[in-house]
């Protein structure tokens, strides 16, 4: 038996049957509007039927297998409830086996977690090597500290002096004297004109090593000025000008110890009204 039903959302009017709408449980969806509704809901009368066919041309019956896609197989799968309405979608579902893996590149496939660059050999050294290596460093560090330290070593261990020239000697060095000049002061500095010979002034001072190892005798720089304080004479006087002929200036002032310096200079003593000192290596 045919029945004549109307979208509430379009009102369209469609014509079904007794098995579409069992099929379904009275659930179709609208061929115009794609709307999902009861069509048991919405049957017209016969009243109301026969005046929409007069006003609207009905559907041929061939159209309503269009516009009602039913399936009995998705119906039994996916049975419907009376209320409230659901639209009934297909599920796509993947089974384990087919999952889709991902295609993997042709130049990667054969590309093995074990294929690793050859790693260099490292050949360990021996110890006698390394106990070989240690022996040249102190070595080398204990000569580097003889070289450096060499004349320190010679003042405050006059025994090892030969020791240490001898050493020297291939090295083309020397042993000197320390010269700190921080140890020496001169004091006493002193200038007199000379008591038998005109012309002629005398320098005397005195140096003073406050130093714990005996040093080298410094230059004494001596500046003469006049009234102006302007030089007149300037000179730098070496060891061997200002200490006695009987003092050997090789070795050296000794330690906590004081000599005498002298010095004639041959000048205008009416130019001169004063002077400097200082002392330097």
């Amino acid at each position: 038996m045919s029945l004549i039903t109307a979208c509430p959302a379009c009102q369209t009017q469609f014509e079904v049957t007794d098995e579409q709408l069992q099929a379904y449980a009275g659930k179709v969806r609208c061929g115009e509007c794609d709307h999902v509704f009861d069509a048991r809901s919405h049957l017209l009368s016969s009243s109301a039927a026969t005046a929409a066919s007069e006003a609207v041309d009905p559907q041929p019956a061939s159209d309503a297998a269009i516009y009602f896609q039913v399936s009995a197989e998705a119906a039994q799968a996916h049975p419907v409830p009376d209320a409230p309405f659901e639209a009934v979608m297909p599920e796509l579902s993947i089974q384990p086996d087919e999952a889709i893996e991902p295609e993997i590149p042709a130049f990667l496939r054969d590309v093995s977690l074990e294929d690793e660059r050859p790693q260099s050999r490292v050949t360990p050294a021996t110890p006698w090597a390394y106990s070989l290596l240690s022996v040249l460093l102190l070595v080398t560090f204990f000569l580097q500290t003889l070289y450096f330290s060499r004349t320190t070593l010679a003042a405050s261990y006059p025994h090892t002096k030969p020791w240490l020239q001898a050493l020297c000697k291939p090295l083309h060095c020397e042993v000197g004297l320390p010269r700190d000049i921080a140890q020496l002061t001169i004091d006493d500095a002193d200038i007199q004109e000379h008591k038998t010979r005109a012309g002629v002034l005398v320098f005397s001072s005195v140096l003073m090593n406050h130093g714990e190892v005996r040093q080298a005798y410094p230059m004494i720089e001596l500046t003469l000025t006049n009234t102006a304080d302007e030089p007149v004479l300037r000179k730098t006087l070496k060891p061997e000008d200002y200490l006695p002929k009987t003092v050997d200036a090789s070795n050296g002032l000794a330690a906590l110890q004081e000599q005498s310096a002298k010095v004639l200079l041959g000048v205008d003593e009416k130019l001169v009204t004063g002077f400097r000192v200082a002392i330097a290596y």
